[in-house]
Protein backbone atom coordinates (compact mmCIF):
# COMPACT_ATOMS: atom_id res chain seq x y z
CA UNK A 1 0.00 0.00 0.00
CA UNK A 2 1.03 3.63 -0.45
CA UNK A 3 2.63 6.02 1.73
CA UNK A 4 -0.18 8.37 0.95
CA UNK A 5 -3.03 5.58 1.51
CA UNK A 6 -1.60 4.39 4.29
CA UNK A 7 -1.96 8.09 6.29
CA UNK A 8 -5.56 8.49 4.76
CA UNK A 9 -6.44 5.07 6.21
CA UNK A 10 -4.66 5.92 9.88
CA UNK A 11 -5.85 10.01 10.03
CA UNK A 12 -9.45 8.63 8.89
CA UNK A 13 -9.82 5.48 12.07
CA UNK A 14 -10.26 7.47 14.90
CA UNK A 15 -12.60 9.81 13.03
CA UNK A 16 -14.45 7.09 11.85
CA UNK A 17 -14.86 5.35 15.10
CA UNK A 18 -15.69 8.52 17.04
CA UNK A 19 -18.53 9.36 14.40
CA UNK A 20 -19.91 5.41 14.73
CA UNK A 21 -20.29 5.72 18.32
CA UNK A 22 -21.92 9.12 17.82
CA UNK A 23 -24.09 8.00 15.12
CA UNK A 24 -25.49 4.77 17.15
CA UNK A 25 -28.78 6.66 17.96
CA UNK A 26 -29.04 8.82 14.71
CA UNK A 27 -28.70 5.74 12.14
CA UNK A 28 -32.03 3.97 14.66
CA UNK A 29 -33.34 6.17 12.35
CA UNK A 30 -32.07 4.91 8.83
CA UNK A 31 -34.64 2.50 8.44
CA UNK A 32 -37.76 4.99 9.63
CA UNK A 33 -40.41 2.92 7.68
CA UNK A 34 -39.61 -0.44 9.96
CA UNK A 35 -38.57 0.92 12.99
CA UNK A 36 -39.07 -3.08 14.54
CA UNK A 37 -36.66 -5.07 12.15
CA UNK A 38 -34.75 -1.90 12.53
CA UNK A 39 -34.55 -2.36 16.33
CA UNK A 40 -34.32 -6.36 15.71
CA UNK A 41 -31.54 -6.37 13.59
CA UNK A 42 -29.59 -4.10 15.98
CA UNK A 43 -29.95 -6.47 18.47
CA UNK A 44 -29.29 -9.24 16.89
CA UNK A 45 -25.93 -7.42 15.91
CA UNK A 46 -24.93 -6.47 19.45
CA UNK A 47 -25.92 -9.55 21.62
CA UNK A 48 -24.38 -11.93 18.57
CA UNK A 49 -26.86 -13.41 17.56
CA UNK A 50 -27.36 -11.85 13.93
CA UNK A 51 -26.15 -15.00 12.17
CA UNK A 52 -28.99 -17.23 13.62
CA UNK A 53 -31.53 -14.43 12.91
CA UNK A 54 -30.51 -14.01 9.42
CA UNK A 55 -30.85 -18.11 8.79
CA UNK A 56 -34.22 -17.42 10.32
CA UNK A 57 -35.16 -14.65 8.18
CA UNK A 58 -34.34 -16.13 5.24
CA UNK A 59 -36.27 -19.19 5.77
CA UNK A 60 -39.06 -16.96 6.51
CA UNK A 61 -38.87 -15.32 3.40
CA UNK A 62 -38.20 -18.24 0.60
CA UNK A 63 -37.92 -15.08 -2.28
CA UNK A 64 -34.93 -13.92 -0.07
CA UNK A 65 -33.33 -17.16 0.22
CA UNK A 66 -33.50 -18.33 -3.54
CA UNK A 67 -32.08 -15.15 -4.56
CA UNK A 68 -29.36 -15.54 -2.18
CA UNK A 69 -29.58 -19.72 -3.60
CA UNK A 70 -29.53 -18.35 -7.16
CA UNK A 71 -26.52 -15.86 -6.45
CA UNK A 72 -24.24 -18.37 -5.03
CA UNK A 73 -24.99 -20.77 -8.04
CA UNK A 74 -23.99 -17.73 -10.48
CA UNK A 75 -20.26 -17.46 -8.42
CA UNK A 76 -20.16 -20.94 -8.63
CA UNK A 77 -20.32 -21.06 -12.20
CA UNK A 78 -18.05 -18.19 -12.81
CA UNK A 79 -15.50 -18.92 -10.34
CA UNK A 80 -12.82 -21.19 -9.35
CA UNK A 81 -12.14 -22.65 -5.71
CA UNK A 82 -10.11 -20.53 -3.48
CA UNK A 83 -10.52 -17.26 -6.31
CA UNK A 84 -9.55 -14.22 -4.76
CA UNK A 85 -12.79 -11.70 -5.14
CA UNK A 86 -12.72 -7.92 -4.54
CA UNK A 87 -16.21 -7.05 -3.29
CA UNK A 88 -16.16 -3.00 -4.21
CA UNK A 89 -18.92 -1.09 -2.54
CA UNK A 90 -20.40 -4.07 -0.36
CA UNK A 91 -22.29 -2.49 1.95
CA UNK A 92 -24.06 -4.64 4.58
CA UNK A 93 -22.38 -8.13 2.50
CA UNK A 94 -24.81 -10.08 0.86
CA UNK A 95 -22.18 -10.08 -2.23
CA UNK A 96 -19.60 -11.03 0.03
CA UNK A 97 -21.09 -13.81 1.83
CA UNK A 98 -22.85 -15.48 -1.62
CA UNK A 99 -18.92 -15.48 -2.56
CA UNK A 100 -17.76 -16.34 0.56
CA UNK A 101 -20.61 -19.34 0.33
CA UNK A 102 -19.48 -20.16 -3.51
CA UNK A 103 -16.30 -21.10 -2.23
CA UNK A 104 -13.88 -17.51 -2.42
CA UNK A 105 -11.74 -15.65 -0.69
CA UNK A 106 -13.39 -12.31 -0.71
CA UNK A 107 -11.89 -7.98 0.24
CA UNK A 108 -14.61 -6.18 0.79
CA UNK A 109 -14.15 -2.50 0.54
CA UNK A 110 -17.00 -0.57 2.42
CA UNK A 111 -16.63 2.88 3.86
CA UNK A 112 -19.76 3.43 5.02
CA UNK A 113 -19.61 3.23 8.73
CA UNK A 114 -23.53 3.05 9.29
CA UNK A 115 -23.11 -0.40 7.70
CA UNK A 116 -19.90 -1.72 8.90
CA UNK A 117 -21.42 -3.02 12.08
CA UNK A 118 -23.91 -5.24 9.66
CA UNK A 119 -21.16 -6.49 7.50
CA UNK A 120 -18.55 -7.51 9.73
CA UNK A 121 -21.56 -8.88 11.70
CA UNK A 122 -22.25 -11.14 8.34
CA UNK A 123 -18.70 -12.23 7.17
CA UNK A 124 -15.97 -11.31 9.72
CA UNK A 125 -15.91 -14.66 11.44
CA UNK A 126 -15.35 -16.00 7.97
CA UNK A 127 -11.40 -16.81 7.86
CA UNK A 128 -11.66 -16.02 4.11
CA UNK A 129 -12.93 -12.88 4.36
CA UNK A 130 -10.75 -9.39 4.78
CA UNK A 131 -12.00 -5.77 5.60
CA UNK A 132 -10.74 -2.25 4.06
CA UNK A 133 -13.16 0.10 5.49
CA UNK A 134 -12.30 2.52 2.81
CA UNK A 135 -13.50 3.66 -0.84
CA UNK A 136 -12.08 2.93 -4.30
CA UNK A 137 -11.33 5.68 -6.76
CA UNK A 138 -8.91 7.05 -9.16
CA UNK A 139 -6.33 8.29 -6.77
CA UNK A 140 -5.20 8.01 -3.17
CA UNK A 141 -6.78 10.92 -1.09
CA UNK A 142 -10.22 11.92 1.26
CA UNK A 143 -13.75 11.95 0.18
CA UNK A 144 -16.69 13.36 1.29
CA UNK A 145 -19.21 9.88 1.89
CA UNK A 146 -22.90 10.51 1.49
CA UNK A 147 -24.90 8.35 3.70
CA UNK A 148 -28.28 7.82 2.81
CA UNK A 149 -31.35 6.99 4.05
CA UNK A 150 -31.39 3.60 2.14
CA UNK A 151 -28.01 2.87 2.90
CA UNK A 152 -27.54 1.08 -0.68
CA UNK A 153 -27.87 4.43 -2.30
CA UNK A 154 -25.13 5.68 -0.47
CA UNK A 155 -22.24 7.17 -2.68
CA UNK A 156 -19.18 9.03 -3.11
CA UNK A 157 -21.46 11.20 -5.57
CA UNK A 158 -23.59 14.17 -4.15
CA UNK A 159 -25.61 14.23 -7.16
CA UNK A 160 -26.95 10.34 -6.85
CA UNK A 161 -30.35 10.14 -6.65
CA UNK A 162 -32.84 8.17 -4.85
CA UNK A 163 -32.64 8.55 -1.20
CA UNK A 164 -32.52 11.00 1.69
CA UNK A 165 -28.64 12.15 2.69
CA UNK A 166 -28.51 11.67 6.18
CA UNK A 167 -24.80 12.39 7.22
CA UNK A 168 -21.59 12.42 5.58
CA UNK A 169 -18.07 11.45 6.14
CA UNK A 170 -14.86 11.80 5.67
CA UNK A 171 -13.24 8.82 4.33
CA UNK A 172 -10.21 7.56 2.81
CA UNK A 173 -9.38 6.53 -0.81
CA UNK A 174 -7.16 3.36 -2.03
CA UNK A 175 -7.54 2.36 -5.62
CA UNK A 176 -7.38 -0.90 -7.10
CA UNK A 177 -3.74 -0.74 -8.25
CA UNK A 178 -2.65 -0.28 -4.55
CA UNK A 179 -5.26 -3.18 -3.59
CA UNK A 180 -3.96 -5.36 -6.07
CA UNK A 181 -0.47 -4.88 -4.30
CA UNK A 182 -1.32 -5.52 -1.56
CA UNK A 183 -3.56 -8.74 -1.69
CA UNK A 184 -3.00 -9.38 -5.04
CA UNK A 185 -4.83 -9.50 -8.31
CA UNK A 186 -8.65 -11.03 -8.23
CA UNK A 187 -9.60 -13.00 -10.61
CA UNK A 188 -13.35 -11.28 -9.63
CA UNK A 189 -14.09 -7.71 -9.38
CA UNK A 190 -17.44 -6.29 -8.42
CA UNK A 191 -18.29 -3.29 -8.53
CA UNK A 192 -20.99 -1.75 -6.55
CA UNK A 193 -20.52 2.10 -6.18
CA UNK A 194 -23.76 4.24 -6.93
CA UNK A 195 -22.27 6.68 -10.20
CA UNK A 196 -18.56 6.45 -8.88
CA UNK A 197 -17.91 3.38 -11.14
CA UNK A 198 -15.93 4.99 -13.67
CA UNK A 199 -13.62 6.42 -10.77
CA UNK A 200 -12.68 2.92 -9.32
CA UNK A 201 -11.78 1.91 -13.10
CA UNK A 202 -9.00 4.94 -13.62
CA UNK A 203 -7.39 3.62 -10.58
CA UNK A 204 -6.64 0.48 -12.10
CA UNK A 205 -4.23 -0.26 -14.86
CA UNK A 206 -4.56 -3.82 -15.81
CA UNK A 207 -6.78 -5.93 -16.59
CA UNK A 208 -8.75 -8.38 -14.57
CA UNK A 209 -10.16 -11.66 -15.41
CA UNK A 210 -13.53 -11.22 -14.68
CA UNK A 211 -15.32 -7.33 -13.25
CA UNK A 212 -18.76 -6.62 -13.16
CA UNK A 213 -20.68 -2.90 -12.70
CA UNK A 214 -24.05 -1.89 -12.28
CA UNK A 215 -25.51 0.20 -15.57
CA UNK A 216 -28.69 2.15 -15.56
CA UNK A 217 -30.85 3.24 -18.68
CA UNK A 218 -31.15 6.49 -18.17
CA UNK A 219 -29.36 9.08 -20.22
CA UNK A 220 -26.84 10.01 -17.44
CA UNK A 221 -26.46 6.08 -17.20
CA UNK A 222 -26.04 5.16 -20.37
CA UNK A 223 -23.31 7.79 -21.04
CA UNK A 224 -21.54 6.09 -17.91
CA UNK A 225 -22.00 2.80 -18.45
CA UNK A 226 -20.25 3.67 -21.95
CA UNK A 227 -17.25 5.39 -20.26
CA UNK A 228 -16.65 2.83 -18.39
CA UNK A 229 -16.88 0.08 -21.16
CA UNK A 230 -14.49 2.19 -23.33
CA UNK A 231 -12.06 2.33 -20.12
CA UNK A 232 -12.33 -1.09 -19.70
CA UNK A 233 -11.52 -2.05 -23.61
CA UNK A 234 -8.27 0.22 -23.64
CA UNK A 235 -7.35 -2.98 -20.68
CA UNK A 236 -7.74 -5.46 -23.26
CA UNK A 237 -9.48 -7.38 -25.33
CA UNK A 238 -13.18 -9.04 -23.35
CA UNK A 239 -16.32 -10.37 -23.86
CA UNK A 240 -19.40 -9.03 -21.99
CA UNK A 241 -22.97 -9.95 -21.03
CA UNK A 242 -25.93 -8.37 -18.72
CA UNK A 243 -27.92 -9.71 -15.48
CA UNK A 244 -31.11 -7.41 -15.39
CA UNK A 245 -32.07 -6.09 -11.75
CA UNK A 246 -30.50 -7.91 -9.03
CA UNK A 247 -30.90 -11.16 -11.59
CA UNK A 248 -28.25 -14.00 -11.06
CA UNK A 249 -28.97 -15.19 -14.83
CA UNK A 250 -26.90 -13.77 -18.03
CA UNK A 251 -29.68 -11.73 -20.12
CA UNK A 252 -27.54 -12.40 -23.41
CA UNK A 253 -27.45 -15.94 -24.96
CA UNK A 254 -24.12 -15.66 -25.56
CA UNK A 255 -21.18 -13.31 -24.54
CA UNK A 256 -20.17 -10.35 -26.90
CA UNK A 257 -16.88 -8.94 -27.63
CA UNK A 258 -16.65 -5.64 -25.91
CA UNK A 259 -16.54 -3.63 -28.84
CA UNK A 260 -19.33 -5.24 -30.50
CA UNK A 261 -21.36 -4.60 -27.49
CA UNK A 262 -20.45 -1.13 -27.35
CA UNK A 263 -21.53 0.13 -30.49
CA UNK A 264 -24.46 -1.34 -29.93
CA UNK A 265 -25.35 -0.46 -26.13
CA UNK A 266 -28.26 0.00 -24.57
CA UNK A 267 -29.66 -1.83 -27.95
CA UNK A 268 -33.14 -2.94 -27.26
CA UNK A 269 -32.47 -3.38 -23.20
CA UNK A 270 -35.39 -0.94 -22.16
CA UNK A 271 -37.70 -3.26 -23.88
CA UNK A 272 -36.08 -6.57 -23.19
CA UNK A 273 -34.96 -6.63 -19.94
CA UNK A 274 -36.96 -7.96 -17.11
CA UNK A 275 -37.92 -5.37 -13.75
CA UNK A 276 -36.16 -2.18 -13.76
CA UNK A 277 -34.31 -0.66 -15.84
CA UNK A 278 -30.83 -1.23 -14.58
CA UNK A 279 -28.03 -4.22 -14.02
CA UNK A 280 -25.19 -5.11 -14.24
CA UNK A 281 -22.55 -5.60 -17.00
CA UNK A 282 -19.93 -8.29 -16.78
CA UNK A 283 -16.76 -8.13 -17.97
CA UNK A 284 -14.79 -11.22 -18.95
CA UNK A 285 -10.85 -11.23 -20.52
CA UNK A 286 -10.40 -13.20 -23.58
CA UNK A 287 -7.48 -14.85 -22.08
CA UNK A 288 -9.85 -16.38 -19.34
CA UNK A 289 -10.93 -19.28 -19.86
CA UNK A 290 -14.57 -19.65 -21.35
CA UNK A 291 -17.51 -19.26 -19.29
CA UNK A 292 -20.72 -21.66 -20.11
CA UNK A 293 -23.57 -19.91 -18.52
Amino acid sequence: MRAQERSNLSNCEQEWRTEAISQTVFSQSIERKNPLKSATKRFSIVTGLYQPARWICRRLRPGKLHAFQENIELFRSLLKPGALCFDVGANIGEKSEALLEAGARVVAFEPNPLVLPELQARCQRRTNWSLVAAAVGSAASETTFYAREMHELSSLSESWEGSETVATFTVPVVTLDSSIQRFGVPFYCKLDVEGWELEVLLGLSQQIPLLSFEFHLDERGIAKTIACLKRLAQLGPSHVNVTADESSRFHLKDWVPLQEFLAWFPGDLARTLPGYLFGDIFVRSDTDLPINR
